[in-house]
């Protein structure tokens, strides 16, 4: 089942081989692979207003005398479309849209590069009026303010020699649970429930999770459709810091228990997942909880994190913050402590103080986004061409490793946000995810997890429906990149498979 990413590179999408992993240098090796394969041309940063007007002509920008090599480029398969190379310059012109008019001509072009059909087309205009919607924002941000953080991250290299540094200080005790993994989803897919009554289940979101709209509300619904006390956290905050979501962490945790009588098993994404270390590292929860499952969570760090904060950036990105999420004028300092958590200097602080103890059996799962078609993926080419590591467009699989822990890097693609972003848009989303922070955010404060006086954002500010709009429709319009790929819910079911019977995480 785990097909090596060389050897998938080199077979048309509608193929798949599996082969068993034979160590623990698995994903060490993928690294070094792909660090070799060509850079692309994407860019992380927003582009200004005096970016290059986009012609939408195909034949005039196909002829372009510039080679960009996207042949054989690692994250399209030219074999699954019918022109990889106007493929990969439509999602580039398809993201930088901003205008109704520009949105149809980049999802027409994307629809005749890919292939047409209705469907496709339909869904491709939607990604791309999502996309128009998401950057409005930009509009608000002064050209000046933009110019100087695209500079200075074009200059930064801030990450290099700190990713990978806990999976290296990992290496001889955590162990590659790929094999297992494999054999737990494949006994998901055929029909078999592995999630156990005996405990319930609490998801954890992650930074700024409240701006995203259902988020990981389908893994919750399949999970207690399937049988088990399955919940959402309330009390976690996706602005706030790593030790206060500790604390309220742990008195969610102990409620629970104290509902239902079960010990927790709790499942956190990206920096849920840290909140949720730091839970047991801090608080005494081993009467509490059976073990911890960290979907792709930067524990030792995220380069993202960490380029974004450093020092000739966060005056810019700050103010770039501010707008984004739509806060007031004045809070992006607030809004970027959460952030400084997930930098290298930061996590390395808090794990040499408070690393998870061994008594909690701890599962990590990692992901790498490879497809140019991935919502994700102008960040996942920034990470690969300025540090040569793979990632799922914001956290390096490597940096997902931990001390002990059995660790399982997916075979299949996904980024960042396919693990916990819905499937589909309920009518009344936006409203009942507003309705939801608003009395989330009560409760936090009522219990002393949150200011009182905070009143936040907008809930959700608009660029947050409109990120999540985007991934599901361009999702819709380019199914090819995910159709190897499992539902969230299965393997997020599997990796529980994982935690209970893995002779690795034994109680005895």
């Amino acid at each position: 089942m785990r097909a090596s990413i060389a050897s998938a590179l080199k077979r048309a999408s509608s193929q798949r081989t599996r082969r068993p992993s034979s160590s623990r240098s698995r994903a060490r090796e993928r690294v070094t692979r792909c660090a070799a394969l060509d850079e692309t041309k994407d860019s992380f940063a927003p582009e200004t207003e005096e970016s290059e007007d986009v012609s939408f002509d195909d034949d005039a920008l196909i002829d372009e005398s510039e080679d960009t090599g996207v042949r054989s480029l690692p994250f399209v398969n030219p074999s699954a479309f019918v022109d990889a190379a106007s493929l990969e310059k439509a999602l580039g012109a398809l993201r930088r849209a901003t205008s109704a008019l520009e949105a149809n001509a980049a999802a027409a072009w994307l629809d005749r590069a890919a292939g047409d059909t209705k469907r496709r087309a339909a869904a491709a205009r939607e990604a791309a009026m999502a996309f128009v919607e998401a950057r409005k924002e930009w509009s608000e941000v002064p050209v000046e303010v933009v110019r100087r953080a695209q500079s200075a991250l074009a200059s930064t290299a801030a990450s290099r020699g700190d990713i990978g540094w806990l999976a290296a200080e990992a290496a001889e005790t955590a162990v590659d649970g790929g094999d297992a993994f494999d054999a737990r989803l494949r006994d998901v897919v055929n029909g078999k429930r592995l999630l156990s009554d005996d405990y319930a289940y609490l998801l954890v979101p992650g930074l700024f999770g409240s701006y995203y709209p259902a988020y990981y509300t389908d893994v919750r619904d399949v999970f207690r459709d399937r049988g088990v006390d399955c919940r959402i956290s309330r009390l976690v905050d996706g602005e706030g810091r790593v030790e206060s979501n500790a604390a309220a962490l742990a008195r969610e945790i102990k409620d629970v228990y104290d509902e239902t009588g079960k010990r927790v098993i709790v499942i956190g994404h990206s920096k849920g997942g840290v909140d949720a270390g730091a839970a047991l590292a801090l608080h005494k929860l081993e009467d509490f909880v059976r073990g911890l499952i960290c979907m792709q969570s930067p524990f030792g760090g995220s380069p993202i994190a960490t380029d974004l904060l450093c020092e000739p950036l966060i005056e810019s990105f700050t103010t770039v913050l501010e707008t984004f999420v739509s806060a007031p004028k004045g809070t992006g300092a607030k809004l970027i402590e959460p952030i400084r958590d997930l930098t290298y200097a930061e996590r390395r602080l808090f794990l040499a103080k408070h690393p998870i103890p061994k008594v909690f059996p701890v599962v990590t799962f990692a992901t790498a986004t490879k497809s140019a078609a991935a919502g994700l993926f102008p960040s996942a080419s920034y990470v690969l061409s300025r540090y040569g590591e793979l990632s799922d467009g914001l956290v390096c699989v490597r940096d997902t490793q931990i001390p002990n822990a059995v660790f399982v890097t997916a075979d299949f693609e996904n980024d960042h946000a396919d693990c916990v972003f819905p499937i589909e848009h309920p009518d009344d989303m936006i409203e009942r995810h507003a309705r939801e922070q608003a009395e989330n955010l009560a409760l936090r404060q009522a219990l002393g997890f949150s200011d009182p006086a905070r009143v936040g954002p907008t809930l959700p500010p608009p660029v947050g429906p409109a990120i999540v709009r985007a991934q599901r429709a361009l999702n819709s319009a380019l199914p090819e990149r995910l159709k190897n790929s499992f539902a969230s819910a299965d393997y997020h079911e599997a990796l529980v498979g994982v935690l209970l019977t893995h002779p690795h995480l034994s109680l005895d």
